[in-house]
C-alpha cells in the first residue's frame, strides 16, 4: 500500500509539473497558429465558463488572423488575493507568461528589461502597432508616461490601455443636501428653503432652491463647507444623534493624492507636479500648514470625528461606513452607490435622505494669499491610461510582429468594443458559442448606433450593467490593453442615475494635474525604485504619526517652533532625493 501511495504521489507531482510547463509553453502549434500564454490579474467566476480561454470574446479573437497567423491563447490566472505572490513566484521560478499584466508587479519594467526578462519593443511598435501609435499622436501628453528611459534612451518597454476620455470617477465628496434643505436658511434673505421629491419620468426627482453663502447652488468655497457644518450640527441635535459628526479625514490626516489638501494652494502633501511642471514635495509647505490650520479649527469646533485617527483599517473612500450608512455623518468621501436616495432605510436618520456630490472646495479663509483662491489641481481621478503589459522572452523574437499585430487590433474600434462591452450579434452568430444565449444575450452585449450627424452611441444590453459580474465576464476588460473610444466611455457612463452623473461632473470638475500617475513611477530605475520605497516609507510613517497631532491640538499648528521642529525632523528623511527623481522624469533634468 505504501508503494502504491508513493507511486500515486509521484504521478500527481509529475502531472503538476507538466501542467505548469504546459501553461508557460510558447511558440508555434503549427505553421499557421501561434500559442501564446498571457498572465492576467483576475478572470471570471466559473459560473460563466470554466477558464478564461472559454471567454466567448477570446474564442472570437482566435478566429482572426494577425500577421498571417492565428493565436491560441492560454491564460495564467492567480487565485483571488494571491495575485502579487503569484506574479513574483512565476518570475522567481521562470514560469512566467509570454504577456504579463504589470498591475501586480513589484518590479519595474526597467528592472525586468535589465534582467533580460522582457523585450524592448521600440524597434517594432511603429511598424506593427499603427493604431497604438496614432493614439499617442492624438494625445501627446501621454507619451511621457508610456515610455521608459534606459541609459539615456527612450524605449517602449510596456504597452498601456488608453481611454480617449477618462472614465467618470467612482468616488468624491458627498454631503447631506436634505439636511441643508430642511434645517438651513437662505443666507441672503433668511427664508426657509423649499425642497422635496416629486414624481417625474417614472421616477422620483429631487428639487430645492438652496443657495450657499457664495451665492451658488452648490458648495464652492471652504466658507460654504463651514456654513454646511453649522447646519449639520442643528440637524444632528434635532434628530438626537449624539455620536455623529460633520466630517472625518483619513486616519493619517492627509491623503497622498491631494484630496482636501489641494484646496489650500494646490499640490499634494507628498510628491506632486506643480503648475510650472516641476516636481515638488508638500509635506512641510505653507499649503500644508494652512490645511492643518483649517483641520485644527474644525476639530476644535467639534466638526471632525474625534476618533478619526483610529480608523486605520478603513479605505479612504469608506471611512466609518456604518455611521455614514446609518445617516449620522454630514459630509464624507464616498462612492457612487451612496448618492441620491440610495441610503434611505426609511428610519429616523435616513428617511428622505438626499446625497449629492461636491467639488473640491477652494480655500478662502486660512493661510496667506498664496493659499487662498487657488484652483485645486491634485486629486485622485481615473486616468486615461490603464494597466500596462510587457512581452517576455518566452515569446521568440521572430514572433514579436505577430503578437504586436494582435495587440494592436485592440486599439481599433472593433477591438476596443470587445474590451468595453463584448461581442455584437454578428460575432455571436459567427462563433456559435453557447455562453451568450445561456445568459440571455443571443443578440450580443451591445448595439452600435450611428445618428444622422455621425455620432456613435453604444447601447449596452441592460443585464450587462445591472449585473456587473456578468458584464465583466462577457467582455475582455481583464486583458489590460486596447482602447476605450470616447463614445464607449460616454456610453458606459450614461448608464448611471442622473444624480450620479451630476456628482461625477463635480468630482472631475478640476483636472488632476499634480498627483503622479502610476505609469510615471513605473519608469523608475532599480536604484530609484529602491530609494523611493525607503524614503516613502520613512516620510509616510513620520507624517502619519505627527500630522494627526496638529489636527487634534497635541502639536500647535500656530506655534512656529512646533512647525519648525516638525519640518526639521521630516527633512531628515531626505524627501528631496525623490523630488529629484520625479524632476528627471517630468523635465529630463
Amino acid at each position: 500500500m505504501k508503494k502504491i501511495m508513493s507511486l500515486l504521489l509521484a504521478l500527481c507531482l509529475l502531472v503538476t509539473v507538466f501542467s505548469m510547463a504546459g501553461c508557460s509553453g510558447e511558440g508555434a502549434v503549427d505553421e499557421n497558429t501561434l500559442q501564446l500564454t498571457y498572465w492576467i490579474a483576475g478572470g471570471a467566476d466559473s459560473v460563466y465558463y470554466p477558464t478564461y480561454e472559454d471567454n466567448p470574446c477570446i474564442k472570437y479573437v482566435e478566429t482572426l488572423e494577425f500577421n498571417g497567423k492565428k493565436i491560441d491563447f492560454q491564460f495564467l490566472v492567480p487565485v483571488t488575493g494571491a495575485e502579487l505572490d503569484n506574479f513574483n513566484t512565476l518570475l522567481a521560478t521562470e514560469e512566467y507568461a509570454g504577456i504579463m499584466d504589470m498591475s501586480r508587479s513589484t518590479t519595474s519594467a526597467s528592472e525586468l528589461y535589465a534582467d533580460g526578462i522582457i523585450h524592448d519593443l521600440t524597434p517594432y511598435v511603429e511598424q506593427y502597432m499603427p493604431n497604438y501609435m496614432a493614439l499617442l499622436e492624438k494625445f501627446p501628453h501621454l507619451k511621457m508616461y508610456v515610455t521608459n528611459q534606459v541609459d539615456g534612451e527612450t524605449k517602449y518597454l510596456q504597452l498601456y490601455g488608453i481611454r480617449e476620455k477618462a472614465q467618470a470617477n467612482f468616488m468624491g465628496f458627498c454631503y447631506r443636501r436634505d439636511w441643508i434643505a430642511k434645517y438651513g436658511k437662505n443666507p441672503q434673505t433668511g427664508a426657509a428653503f423649499t425642497y422635496g421629491f416629486e414624481e417625474a419620468n417614472n421616477g422620483e426627482t429631487w428639487h430645492d432652491d438652496i443657495i450657499f453663502p457664495s451665492g451658488n447652488s452648490d458648495p464652492i468655497y471652504i466658507s460654504d463647507w463651514e456654513w454646511m457644518f453649522e447646519i449639520f450640527e442643528v440637524a444632528m441635535a434635532d434628530l438626537g444623534i449624539t455620536d455623529g459628526y460633520c466630517y472625518a479625514p483619513y486616519f493619517k490626516g492627509y491623503m497622498e493624492d491631494g484630496s482636501l489638501y489641494t484646496s489650500f494652494g494646490g499640490g499634494a502633501p507628498m510628491w506632486y507636479r506643480d503648475t510650472d511642471g516641476n516636481a515638488a514635495f508638500g509635506g512641510d509647505s505653507d499649503n500644508m500648514r494652512a490645511y492643518l490650520q483649517c483641520m485644527n479649527a474644525w476639530y476644535e469646533n467639534g466638526w471632525i470625528d474625534k476618533q478619526f485617527a483610529e480608523h486605520t483599517g478603513d479605505l479612504a473612500y469608506a471611512i466609518d461606513t456604518e455611521k455614514v450608512h446609518t445617516g449620522k455623518v454630514g459630509l464624507w468621501l464616498g462612492r457612487t452607490g451612496e448618492l441620491g436616495a440610495e441610503m434611505d432605510m426609511d428610519d429616523a436618520y435616513t428617511d428622505g435622505i438626499m446625497v449629492c456630490g461636491a467639488k473640491q472646495p477652494i480655500n478662502d479663509i486660512y493661510g496667506a494669499d498664496a493659499q487662498k483662491g487657488k484652483t485645486p489641481d491634485s486629486m485622485y481621478q481615473m486616468s486615461q491610461l490603464s494597466s500596462a503589459l510587457v512581452i517576455s522572452d518566452k515569446v521568440a523574437e521572430e514572433d514579436i510582429p505577430t503578437v504586436l499585430t494582435m495587440l494592436d487590433y485592440f486599439y481599433t474600434e472593433e477591438g476596443g468594443a470587445l474590451l468595453a462591452f463584448g461581442l455584437n450579434k454578428e460575432q455571436v452568430e459567427l462563433i456559435q458559442d453557447e455562453v451568450y444565449p445561456k445568459f440571455n444575450l443571443p443578440n450580443g452585449a451591445y448595439e452600435r448606433v450611428v445618428a444622422e450627424d455621425g455620432t456613435v452611441t453604444y447601447v449596452a444590453e441592460p443585464v450587462t450593467y445591472e449585473d456587473s459580474q456578468l458584464g465583466n465576464a462577457m467582455c475582455l476588460n481583464r486583458i489590460a490593453t486596447g482602447v476605450f473610444t470616447e463614445a464607449m466611455v460616454i456610453s458606459k457612463d450614461s448608464n448611471y442615475h442622473s444624480y450620479a452623473v451630476e456628482a461625477h461632473n463635480h468630482w472631475d470638475f478640476y483636472p488632476n494635474l499634480g498627483y503622479p500617475e502610476k505609469s510615471i513611477m513605473a519608469q523608475f530605475s532599480t536604484e530609484e525604485s529602491n530609494a523611493y520605497n525607503k524614503v516613502h516609507a520613512n516620510v509616510d510613517t513620520f507624517m502619519s504619526t505627527n500630522v494627526p497631532k496638529f489636527i487634534n491640538g497635541s502639536l500647535d499648528i500656530d506655534n512656529d517652533q512646533d512647525w519648525a521642529d516638525y519640518s526639521t525632523m521630516l527633512n531628515k528623511y531626505s524627501p528631496e532625493k525623490i523630488t529629484k527623481v520625479f524632476q528627471r522624469l517630468y523635465t529630463g533634468s
